[in-house]
């Protein structure tokens, strides 16, 4: 009898490099109509939040300008480039980052992507 094995085509997955975090084609339904996005790092949880912005958001000054990251969206993929959060990220890690991918979940409550730092895939 054959097991059906778990496909990925619909996981939400993002890659962690040393100067950005890429997200997989099924992560890019959340940044159609959005090309800013506020990060947030839960070090004791070991969690990271990606939270988009819209330019109604930005035009009402929902948030201000120093916390806003740049989204770059390609056709497979959405890029947040930021040196300084990626470090933070792999000082909380305590390893050097380096396409390491970890699974995502898109939390309804708070309307966020969540990086779950503690379920790496291998």
């Amino acid at each position: 009898m054959f097991v059906w094995m778990k496909g990925n085509s619909f996981t939400k997955i993002a890659t962690l490099n040393v100067g950005n975090i890429t997200l997989n084609t099924y992560c890019q339904q959340y940044f159609s109509e959005n090309n800013w996005c506020v990060i947030g790092i839960d070090n004791k949880e070991k969690k990271v939040a990606i939270k988009t912005v819209s330019n109604e958001d930005i035009k009402n000054n929902k948030y201000t300008p120093d916390i806003l990251n740049k989204v770059s969206i390609g056709k497979s993929y959405v890029r947040i480039s930021n040196m300084r959060i990626m470090q933070e990220i792999s000082k909380l890690l305590n390893i050097k980052l380096n396409k390491q991918k970890f699974f995502v979940y898109y939390d309804d409550k708070d309307h966020q992507l969540i990086v779950d730092l503690t379920n790496q895939i291998n």
